[in-house]
């Protein structure tokens, strides 16, 4: 169990659902914390800033009041040391004339400030605190580390300001990092999805050979692969096609230039019309005939236009009618053949033509490849819901290297044989196609100098109960 655990949580990983998740969480994990550490570090900032307001705005109101209420210079002075030992603030007290009434560190009592209020804040130089002038007849201004209009902006005002600033300036940032995540991010997942699309812009130009290395792993990865194998079939298909047109050529080229040089002797009565001379002619035009047929057939099957009348047959009575035909070959080769049916097979859901066309076919290859005193076995089997068919021979075998191919188009596994002697060349390629539009499929095992032994299934007919079997045939042919 946990050997199949572990491969599927390595997939999960490497999921580009899973890491698109992620990467939306840290974008939005790194905005959030952006906003909030700048919005804490700047609200902890105006807080202070605010709670030194409201302080400062207290020593003003304090004083103030204490000087409408004509209280004397010395209890002035006494307030203002007073509140100033309280904020660690130089506090200065001015009057209409700006002439200095109290001063908490006794400095500047009786002289007169010509500017005490600078356009930007100040502090003492020589002192640990910082200055605040408190005029009678005029706002004061504080020092302490921000410009605040007391007079004209409130604390509470002022703090609400700044936090939405902050707020403003923290959102901008988090936006900005945002940004910059997702580019990153995006340029990570894009960059292979580029490099498909250039592959793929390159192969609908004609190249075929476009292929892309890309190691990621998940849909990414297997995207890569896919067209990796998409672009070697559609190169393969190729491939395949023009050896086709080369093979076709080929095929046509040779039985219709023996049939001119034929014609140009006998037109030059250098060539007497014998009847050897006729047959021979009768032979090329027959072999044009049939790579035609064959090719028509052939590309019929193969686009799924084939038409087939699919109707319950009995396997034994096609066999019987294909052995009839073959006999005469049997005969001249000194061939047996031997069928054996049983009795419980039932009926195939197939074309009879072309069933009977794929056993002539298999039967005239296993006769061209078996030499006297040889034999062929057809046998048939049920397996689940498809029979099996066997035909098999003591021939001379196929080598190894040659099976993957011998259903291949125009593909002879003994190269020296000509096409008088060896067919067309699609036959077996017909058979394939023949079988695989009923459903079937087909399968050979060989060993060379044992024999061949061709399977092939179609799909059997479910009897009825009230139905009969067939009888057992067993068919031998022997010269």
């Amino acid at each position: 169990m946990l050997s199949s655990f572990y491969p599927r949580l390595i997939l999960m990983l490497h999921s580009l659902r899973l890491r698109l998740t992620l990467m939306f969480m840290l974008v939005v994990m790194v905005a959030v914390g952006t906003v909030a550490l700048i919005a804490n570090q700047a609200t902890t900032n105006n807080l202070q800033v605010y709670n030194q307001a409201k302080d400062n705005q207290q020593i003003i109101s304090t004083l103030l009041a204490a000087y409408q209420q004509h209280q004397s210079q010395q209890t002035l002075q006494a307030l203002t040391e007073q509140l100033a030992h309280a904020s660690h603030l130089r506090l200065i007290l001015l009057d209409e004339q700006n002439r200095v009434i109290a001063d908490s560190d006794h400095t500047l009592i009786g002289q007169v400030i010509t500017s005490p209020v600078s356009s930007s804040p100040s502090t003492t130089s020589s002192s640990h605190s910082d200055l605040l002038y408190i005029s009678t007849n005029k706002p004061a201004q504080s020092s302490a580390h921000v410009d605040f209009q007391l007079s004209n902006n409130s604390p509470e005002a002022t703090f609400l300001t700044s936090v939405n600033h902050a707020l403003w300036m923290a959102v901008l940032i988090a936006g900005l990092l945002a940004l910059l995540l997702a580019l990153g991010f995006a340029s990570t997942l894009l960059k292979p999805l580029h490099t498909l699309k250039a592959a793929a812009g390159r192969m609908e130009q004609g190249d075929l050979s476009q292929r892309v290395s890309i190691t990621a792993k998940g849909e990414i990865g297997a995207l890569a692969h896919a067209f990796n194998t998409m672009a070697d079939s559609l190169s393969r298909s190729e491939q395949v096609r023009s050896n086709l047109m080369n093979d076709v050529a080929h095929e046509l080229r040779n039985p219709l230039m023996n049939i001119r040089g034929s014609l140009e002797l006998l037109a030059d009565q250098i060539l007497e019309p014998t009847p050897e001379t006729l047959a021979s002619l009768y032979e090329e035009t027959s072999l044009l005939s049939r790579l035609v047929s064959d090719l028509q057939d052939l590309s019929l099957a193969e686009a799924g236009q084939l038409r087939l009348a699919r109707q319950p047959i009995e396997l034994a009575e096609v066999v019987s009618q294909t052995v009839q035909i073959v006999q005469p070959q049997l005969e001249r080769k000194h061939l047996m053949l031997c069928v054996s049916l049983p009795s419980h097979l039932p009926p195939v859901e197939a074309d009879p033509e072309r069933v009977a066309q794929i056993l002539r076919n298999l039967l005239s290859n296993a006769i061209m490849h078996t030499t006297p005193p040889g034999k062929i076995t057809i046998t048939a089997s049920l397996s689940a819901a498809m029979v099996q068919i066997r035909v098999l021979d003591t021939g001379e075998g196929i080598a190894p290297e040659h099976l993957p191919y011998l259903f291949d188009r125009f593909y002879r596994a003994d190269s020296s044989r000509s096409r008088a002697t060896g067919g067309t060349g699609l036959g077996l390629a017909i058979v394939k196609q023949m079988i695989q539009a009923h459903g079937g499929q087909i399968t050979v095992e060989s060993q060379p100098g044992k024999g061949t032994c061709f399977t092939f299934s179609l799909p059997a007919v479910p009897k009825s109960p009230d139905e009969k079997g067939s009888s057992q045939v067993a068919l031998i042919s022997t010269t």
